[in-house]
């Protein structure tokens, strides 16, 4: 009982600060403010430790350092400095959660993706308002607004939404926690996500789902079973809340009203085309120190105005990296990419798939919208570090057990 009201303070203190991280006290933002904390506390913990672990964070390490080695450190200085502090908080969180045992982050993970999901009920029934403003669906023919939730912008609440998805579909395919509340929990989050109406999440969790489809497709009939009963559920909930709504397939097909968006490369994905086509343009044009350390955020932001009048990141988290921090943010990025997917060789094969069907995710919210957002990297650190220690647990237990048999076998 004590654990449960526990978890009921942290889950309306964590509600609050996403709720009202968008408004300042006196000259601070409410984000800057706790982010700025829960800094402050990683890094004395990182630096009271004896072994300093950096684990499969180096490159993120790097991409924050790489906030401060361009010319944003003077063309906006306090910007840089606030970059590189919540970049750091990423692989800072990643190096602090390793001290934890199995039991402490199997609780965490629960914990986290169901007050993501659970968050947006206050919010659906009206109990709280959104402070920022959901999708707005009047081009595709409708006057209302997409859910957002307590997130302060669209896209974070649906590819925190993505990543949840996925956790929890694999937590009940895994037969992990209580599935009448694994399964209440999944379609609450399917149902939020497809009325957020942003195709990024829906993205992330169609393609993250497929590694878990697949494996446990092949596993043994009673997960066979469990997989058929999920499908059926998801195809119930696409039946009713998608195919039905005229609004919703207009904005996954991309059909306003007066245009489409396969009509030209340009206007696909939102018009993401055309400000690829114009990033990569001026990725071309810099001289040869801004190709290798970047522009920094706000001079991106500037040449992105001189080309297209509108000053805004490529919607692309590898083009963004390419232009922000250069030719070595880039590789950092996809050495990052490639010492997750190498987590391969630490995690027993049922546990990898989780890591895999989170890291399809990343490459598509990295596509097409950003590599950084905190929430959605907290799931797949704790999950990767979760399922490293229960395959390293695993292991030893196969281990002893053919130890004994040796023994036992060695007395007869």
């Amino acid at each position: 009982m004590l654990k449960k009201i526990k978890y009921i303070f942290l889950a309306v203190i964590l509600l609050a600060l996403l709720h009202f991280e968008s408004l300042s006290i006196g000259p601070l933002k409410i984000s800057h403010l706790w982010k700025g904390l829960v800094l402050f506390f990683l890094m004395i913990s990182y630096f009271r430790r004896e072994k300093k672990q950096t684990f499969i964070y180096i490159p993120f390490f790097l991409i924050a350092l790489l906030q401060l080695i361009n010319v944003e450190l003077i063309n906006n200085t306090m910007n840089a400095v606030v970059s590189f502090g919540i970049i750091l908080i990423i692989p800072l969180f990643g190096v602090y959660i390793i001290k934890y045992p199995i039991e402490k982050l199997n609780n965490a993970l629960l914990f986290l993706v169901s007050f993501f999901v659970l968050s947006f009920v206050p919010y659906k029934i009206g109990v709280l308002e959104s402070i920022g403003d959901g999708y707005n669906l009047e081009q595709y023919g409708s006057d209302a607004f997409g859910l957002i939730g307590p997130f302060q912008t669209v896209h974070s609440a649906s590819m925190t939404l993505g990543g949840s998805f996925l956790v929890i579909l694999y937590l009940l395919m895994n037969k992990a926690f209580n599935r009448i509340y694994l399964s209440i929990l999944i379609t609450l989050c399917f149902y939020f996500l497809v009325n957020t109406y942003v195709r990024t999440g829906m993205a992330m969790a169609a393609i993250g789902s497929i590694p878990i489809i697949l494996y446990f497709a092949k596993n043994q009939l009673s997960t066979r079973i469990r997989l058929i009963f999920v499908g059926g559920i998801m195809g119930l909930m696409i039946s009713t809340w998608v195919m039905t709504n005229p609004i919703l397939l207009n904005r996954i097909t991309g059909q306003r009203i007066k245009s489409n968006e396969a009509e030209s490369i340009e206007q696909i994905g939102s018009g993401r085309g055309h400000l690829w086509k114009y990033a990569l343009e001026i990725y071309s044009e810099e001289n040869f120190l801004e190709q290798i350390i970047g522009l920094g955020q706000t001079e991106t932001l500037s040449r992105m105005q001189k080309k297209i009048s509108n000053r805004v990141f490529p919607h692309n988290g590898f083009l963004q990296i390419l232009l922000v921090n250069g030719l070595v943010g880039f590789v950092a990025l996809i050495v990052f990419i490639y010492k997750v997917y190498k987590t391969k060789n630490k995690l027993h094969k049922k546990y990898f798939v989780l890591v895999k069907s989170l890291l399809f995710a990343f490459v598509i919210m990295s596509f097409v919208q950003t590599y950084d957002l905190l929430y959605f990297h907290i799931l797949m650190m704790l999950s990767i570090t979760l399922y490293i220690k229960k395959s390293y647990l695993l292991k030893e237990n196969l281990k002893y057990y053919f130890n004994e048999i040796s023994v036992s076998k060695n007395n007869q």
